[in-house]
């Protein structure tokens, strides 16, 4: 799933294609206006050739102060050229700037880069990428809220929660129905709104089915959403320690994991746990939290085996910074296989 150096490439034809459409777009706004305003039309040629013939001048003249002065002579005509096609523009009954070059992103004009770093739009189309190359993508078709199903958890008691597998889960159900209407006041900078979220419990209680829920919800809304298995995520990271970036691009991944809106994480705690996996993951959503980003964790693990097996400092920041469902009932999975069997049963004939 991780981003290799055929999809940078393709992002950058991408860019080129905009700059491509933005280019004869601004063409044939010219054309127009030409058509409609010739006096605009003498105006830009009036500019072009004062341009011309200033670039011929000053490779000619000697003396500095004539060429000085007569640089600002011909910026100070331009200037007032300017302000003359903007007033016919408007009188014509267009915008001041209908001329402008036109950019998709004016931050980094359709390049992909703010000097060295990569503008907000090339973070998104990487993550984008990722996003589109994963198994989320097709997933997400049949594992949303439409279809999901409240009859595989019990409406008796488990004797052990005060309430019952159904209750719970229709309390969890209702309770991300009204997180996804406030996710944009987080990213608007409320501290108030959690955005991060744990899904933890036992193995087949619909943790994960829950995450990719949420996940549909949030691409349909617009933000970049990144999925990955905690075993992938700590293997990406430790190929970049070792120095293997050749490897299917393990730093571009990593570099996905940061800035995308939100990460899922599933089935941490599968990974091989040791002191490398705790500092990274602590770092992740560290980091995550204090760009204002959203991390979105399944588990088996409870509360208290996470503070074991990571450490105290993590534990911390998700009880603090994470809102926090545990799931539990039974495994669906052997559920489905029993009413499958059923079904199959009931149709055979006697």
């Amino acid at each position: 799933m991780s981003l290799n150096a055929a999809y940078l490439k393709e992002i950058k034809q991408e860019y080129e294609q905009i700059r491509f459409r933005n280019r004869q777009e601004l063409n044939a706004r010219i054309n127009e206006i030409h058509t409609k305003v010739p006096q605009i039309a003498e105006i830009d040629e009036t500019i072009r050739d004062l341009a011309i013939d200033a670039a011929l001048a000053a490779l000619h003249e000697e003396d500095d102060d004539k060429k000085a002065a007569d640089k600002l002579a011909v910026e100070q005509k331009t200037g007032e050229l300017i302000e003359q096609k903007y007033r016919l523009l408007v009188q014509a009954g267009y915008p001041k700037n209908y001329l402008a070059p036109v950019y998709t992103c004016e931050k980094c004009q359709d390049t992909g880069y703010i000097n060295q770093d990569y503008c907000d739009c090339m973070k998104h189309k990487i993550v984008e990428r990722q996003y589109r190359h994963s198994n989320l993508n097709r997933d997400l078709a049949h594992e949303n809220f439409e279809h999901f199903c409240f009859d595989y958890y019990a409406s008796e008691s488990d004797g052990v929660h005060k309430l019952t597998p159904r209750e719970n889960i229709e309390n969890v159900y209702q309770s991300l129905q009204q997180y996804i209407p406030h996710v944009p006041e987080y990213f608007d900078g409320n501290d108030q709104i959690k955005a991060s979220i744990l899904f933890n419990g036992t193995t087949g209680v619909g943790k994960t089915f829950l995450t990719k829920c949420v996940a549909k919800e949030l691409l349909d809304a617009g933000y970049a959403v990144l999925y990955t298995s905690a075993s992938n995520l700590f293997q990406m990271a430790a190929d970049v320690q070792l120095n293997k970036n050749q490897i299917e691009g393990s730093q571009e991944f990593l570099f996905g994991m940061e800035q995308c809106d939100f990460l899922i994480i599933d089935d941490l705690g599968t990974e091989l746990s040791n002191n490398f996996t705790a500092s990274c993951f602590y770092s992740l959503i560290n980091n995550r939290l204090l760009q204002h980003k959203a991390t979105i964790i399944s588990t088996n693990l409870s509360l208290k085996e996470i503070r074991e097996l990571y450490s105290e400092r993590i534990f911390s920041r998700i009880c603090e910074n994470y809102l926090i469902y545990t799931i539990y009932g039974d495994d669906i999975r052997f559920a489905k296989r029993k009413q499958w069997q059923s079904s199959v049963s009931a149709s055979r004939p006697d």
